[in-house]
């Protein structure tokens, strides 16, 4: 580790899906009523029973995602969920209802949306996930916007898995850095010469990043020679990285500027039972 002196940063299920619907997709579709918010369609979810929680129908997100703490409450899984730049976690939910809809055995994302919960916090809005891809593919929709309605009826597709093949996603046995990190403000690197950076608020115990000497409180300002200022810039460097490769980190630490040679990890093996 070296400081720096100057001078003043969602795909085919493999299980078939049992859906809750008239499996003729021309009669009787399921009719849902959605919340526009921040442009977007808002519907309640219940994920095996637990809920409801409010995600955004959107047919622009690769698969089906909910965020870390919404997923923590409904059990899908413990402590907090995958942290910033580590491989993205995927669930199957038993039972995925919303309004009289009821699909089975959905695989979904469990991972951090910013541009999600981003504007949702600033809006004051509850956001718990999307409904991408994987879930609405298997319908024929229609939206009415004046109505704030959704109907779905089945069209008999099944998409693919997406654990398998979402574009970008790093796969379990893949990429480690072992930090937990968010936007910093802007105002602590800006004398440092920089527009942005990713505060690091933990550092996993013998992780690569722990390794290499970055610590709680520092200030990651660049990754190989590329600025970061958001947390999705961490994830997708470690999507296109793999196991073994030693990258140059540059962050900021107490207003002075240092650099870390980080030799990028492969995710550990889950314990065995």
């Amino acid at each position: 580790m070296r400081r720096i002196l100057l001078a003043a940063s969602a795909a085919a299920l493999a299980a078939a899906l049992s859906l809750k619907a008239d499996p003729d997709p021309n009669r009787n579709p399921v009719v849902v009523r959605f919340q526009l918010e921040a442009n977007l369609p808002w519907v309640d979810v219940t994920l095996d029973g637990k809920g409801p929680f409010r995600m955004a129908v959107d047919t622009g997100a690769s698969t089906t995602i909910v965020l870390p703490e919404s997923a923590r409450a409904a059990g899908l899984v413990k402590g907090s969920g995958p942290q910033w730049g580590e491989t993205t976690q995927f669930v199957k939910v038993t039972k995925v209802r919303v309004g009289a809809l009821e699909v089975d055995d959905l695989k979904v994302a469990v991972m951090s949306v910013p541009q999600i919960s981003g504007p949702a916090g600033l809006l004051d809005l509850k956001a718990d996930g999307v409904l991408g891809f994987n879930f609405l593919s298997r319908f024929r929709m229609t939206l009415d916007y004046k109505d704030q309605t959704l109907s779905f009826a089945p069209n008999g597709f099944v998409p693919p898995d997406p654990e398998n093949s979402l574009p970008g996603m790093v796969r379990p046995g893949r990429c480690w850095f072992g930090v937990q990190v968010e936007e910093a403000d802007p105002r602590d690197v800006k004398s440092a010469g920089y527009d942005g950076g990713l505060l690091v608020n933990s550092v996993t115990e013998l992780s690569p990043a722990e390794k290499a000497g970055i610590r709680e409180g520092d200030i990651i300002v660049d990754i190989a020679g590329s600025p970061v200022s958001r947390p999705s810039a961490l994830r997708d460097f470690l999507s296109r990285s793999a196991p073994g490769q030693k990258v140059v980190v540059t962050f900021v630490r107490r207003g002075e500027i240092w650099e870390a040679d980080v030799l990028i990890g492969k995710v550990p093996e889950p314990p065995r039972k």
